[in-house]
């Protein structure tokens, strides 16, 4: 009789597949690959950041091809923290935007963002809400 793995087990398992989703969402945009990021796309997301924040799949799809067609630089995506509270996942790290034609790290924008992850019943997780902006500096005064 097989066993169940222990929940830190499984939670290892989910932070990885979380932490692939982000490796694969920069290759797929690198590449100009639209489906290779769509993969963990559901039937709706929600992009903070649009006006029209709600969007179908296809319609995500086709921003994304406008996105990566329209690109002048490539992305670095790395998850600072990853909670897992039951079949839903906060993902929050940093996206650097590299343009193209960049010599140094001078040309480089950084931006944070925020994921929810939804899991599904196959164990595959699919991104439903996101957003993300630029880094603001703050320095409290005494």
């Amino acid at each position: 009789m097989e066993h169940a793995p222990p929940s830190t087990q499984i939670e290892h398992e989910d932070v990885a597949k979380l932490r692939h989703m982000a490796m694969e969402f920069a290759e797929g945009f690198n590449s100009g690959d639209v489906d290779r990021i769509m993969r963990f796309y559901g039937d709706t997301y929600v992009d903070i950041n649009l006006r029209n924040p709600v969007q179908s799949w296809t319609e995500r799809r086709q921003y994304y091809a406008q996105v990566i067609r329209d690109r002048g630089f490539r992305v670095q995506v790395q998850p600072d923290e990853i909670l897992i509270r039951g079949d839903f996942a906060f993902v929050r790290g940093r996206i650097e935007l590299i343009p193209r034609s960049a010599v140094g790290d001078s040309d480089r924008k950084e931006l944070r963002y925020l994921e929810i992850v939804h899991r599904q019943q196959d164990g595959s997780w699919r991104v439903m809400w996101g957003m993300d902006g630029p880094v603001q500096e703050y320095t409290p005064t005494p």
